[in-house]
């Protein structure tokens, strides 16, 4: 069931990077590095938009074809998520996913769930919910701004339910290597959650090493405010989430009984985001064209050159510089972000502030010399800061 996960290593490359900034809206003249919070559409978005809008019109033929667009958008994230294509689902966003998976658990007072105090809010938020109902919620500090995985296995035990970690830290950008901690609880009970959120579409997403992946599209995937759902059911085979909708289950023999669907669309409760599929299936096709290995090539070693330029500044880099533990965000501590954004701005440029810290993404639109114009600027932006 798992020969999918080979095919990831297979990109058929047709393109080279970076790519064409005009295939993009709104990139004329503009330095975008603020992927990691909101990229650009693509132009051929517009036209993924007219195809929705005329089988919207088109009554139950029309209805139908949306449903074939999601099934589409499955297959084609098969591959790249190493998952069967029945074990993805789509729905509202990334924080639905992670709730429904804890949904799923039959909690005992004295369980325990663990976490970095440094990974995003949609997580340790859920995770911290729990503590209502008697269960621990262990938040392992950092090294520095450096999550260790070791750090989070020692914190499990034989209470342990659930493991959250993003592939891709959003706060830091760090690239978390996924197998240790894979191997360790393969053979535990331990559920472990991966958030790939700014993982998809900038690195290769190991669905296949965890219980669960979750994922927002509208980060490096290029798409809209909608989530990704994947079940690894050769990992996990059982899961029920709390919660079904008429989309998500199969008539019984009364009213009152009903068989949930097999595989992720036991998730889609209701009507799956027809639109944002339109455009999830223009965007997986554009990326596809550059390879994953080549896009994650690419935007790692900008990312490298931001870092290397932020600290050549002595800024406090929040992002690792050890080899492969970078993906396409590069951040630094900032008391004022919001001025950096500001000032950016005015200059056609555009980065990310908040929470503390500048970050700067790189995708595959993003060039060299758009690295250097922003780290050229950087110091003017860093005294207007301080003024």
């Amino acid at each position: 069931m798992r020969q999918l996960a080979n095919q990831f290593s297979c990109d058929i490359v047709i393109a080279t990077l970076p790519a064409p900034k005009d295939d993009f809206i709104g990139l004329d003249g503009k330095i975008h590095l603020a992927t990691g919070g909101e990229p650009p559409l693509l132009v051929r978005h517009r036209y993924a938009f007219e195809a929705f809008a005329d089988d919207k019109a088109r009554g139950m033929n029309g209805y139908a074809n949306h449903w074939q667009v999601v099934e589409d958008v499955r297959k084609r994230l098969s591959p790249i998520m190493r998952l069967e294509a029945e074990e993805i689902g789509l729905i509202g966003n990334a924080s639905e996913g992670i709730v429904k998976v804890l949904s799923s658990v039959d909690w005992r007072f004295g369980d325990n769930v663990v976490t970095s105090d440094c990974d995003y809010a949609s997580g340790r938020y859920a995770l911290a919910s729990l503590a209502r109902q008697g269960v621990e919620v262990r938040m392992v500090s950092t090294r520095g701004w450096r999550i260790d995985v070791d750090d989070l296995l020692d914190h499990c035990d034989e209470r342990t339910r659930v493991l959250y970690i993003s592939q891709v830290n959003a706060m830091t950008g760090q690239l978390i290597d996924i197998e240790p901690l894979s191997r360790a609880l393969a053979a535990s009970s331990v559920i472990l959650l991966l958030d790939a959120s700014h993982a998809l579409g900038a690195v290769s997403v190991r669905g296949d090493l965890a219980d669960f992946t979750v994922s927002s599209c509208y980060k490096f995937a290029l798409g809209i405010h909608e989530g990704i759902f994947a079940w690894n059911r050769t990992r996990r085979p059982n899961f029920e989430p709390f919660g079904v909708g008429w989309a998500a289950a199969n008539p019984g023999d009364t009213p009152d009984r009903f068989q949930r669907k097999e595989g992720a669309k036991r998730v889609e409760f209701g009507n799956a985001g027809h639109l944002g599929a339109y455009l999830m299936r223009e965007s997986l096709d554009y990326l596809g064209r550059y390879g994953t290995g080549a896009v994650t090539e690419h935007i790692q070693a900008l990312c490298c050159r931001m870092i290397d330029g932020m600290t050549a500044l002595n800024l406090d880099v929040m992002t690792p510089i050890a080899p492969g533990e970078q993906a396409g965000n590069a951040a630094f501590v900032c008391d004022n972000p919001t001025a950096i954004v500001a000032k950016a701005e005015a200059d056609g440029i555009y980065v990310w502030g908040d929470n503390g810290r500048v970050r700067a993404s790189a995708h595959v639109f993003t060039t060299k010399a758009d690295v250097d114009v922003f780290l050229e600027k950087l110091p003017r932006y860093l005294a207007f800061k301080q003024d």
